[in-house]
C-alpha cells in the first residue's frame, strides 16, 4: 500500500498545489490588474493597452479562481485524512484500553475498527448515491460537474475503510490468532 499513499500524497499535493495558484492568480488579478494597472492606465496609453489585454485575459478565469480552491479543499482534506489515517495521526482516546488486559483491549481496539469499517462503508456508499444525485449539476462559475469534487468523498472513505481492514487483519495476526 505504499506506491497508494505515495499516489494519494502527490495528488493532494497537487490539489494544494493547483488551489495555491489559483489563489495567487485572483490576487495578481485583483490588485495588480484592476487596482495598479486601471488605475496607472488612465494616465498612460501603453499601460490601458497592458491593463486591456491582462483584464480580457484574466477576467474569465478568476470567478472559477474564486470557487475551485475551496473545491479542491475538499480533495485535499479528504485525501488528508487518508494519510493520516495510514500513519496513525488521527486522534484516539485509548486511555482505557490501554489498562485493559491484552484479549480484552484486542477486543475493544478491535470493535472500534469494526465500527469505523462500519461507518467508512456507509459514506462510501452515502457519497455514490450523493453523486449520482447531484453529481451532473455544474459548479456556478465554470462547466465543470460537481460530482468530480464530491467523489472525493468516497475514494477517500474507500481508501480509509481498506486501510482499516489490512490494518485489523495485522493486528489480529500480530496478536497470534487467525481470522
Amino acid at each position: 500500500m505504499r506506491w497508494l499513499d505515495r499516489l494519494v500524497g502527490v495528488l493532494s499535493v497537487a490539489c494544494f498545489g493547483l488551489s495555491a495558484a489559483l489563489v495567487c492568480l485572483n490576487v495578481f488579478y485583483r490588485y495588480v490588474v484592476l487596482g495598479f494597472l486601471r488605475k496607472a492606465g488612465r494616465d498612460s496609453e501603453w499601460i490601458g493597452t497592458v491593463y486591456d489585454w491582462s483584464d480580457a485575459l484574466l477576467s474569465p478565469l478568476t470567478a472559477t479562481a474564486d470557487e475551485l480552491p475551496g473545491l479542491l479543499l475538499v480533495w485535499i482534506t479528504f485525501l488528508g485524512a487518508y494519510l493520516a489515517m495510514r500513519r496513525s495521526g488521527h486522534i484516539s482516546f485509548d486511555l482505557l484500553v490501554e489498562k485493559l488486559p491484552a484479549p480484552a483491549g484486542r477486543i475493544a481496539r478491535s470493535g472500534v475498527a469494526a465500527t469505523v469499517i462500519a461507518f467508512l462503508g456507509m459514506v462510501v456508499f452515502e457519497g455514490i448515491r450523493m453523486i449520482r444525485v447531484s453529481g451532473r449539476t455544474e459548479i456556478e462559475t465554470a462547466e465543470i460537474a460537481q460530482g468530480w469534487f464530491m467523489a472525493a468523498v468516497p475514494l477517500a472513505a474507500g481508501l480509509m475503510l481498506a486501510a482499516s481492514v489490512v490494518a485489523l487483519v495485522r493486528a489480529w495476526r500480530a496478536s497470534g490468532r487467525a481470522l
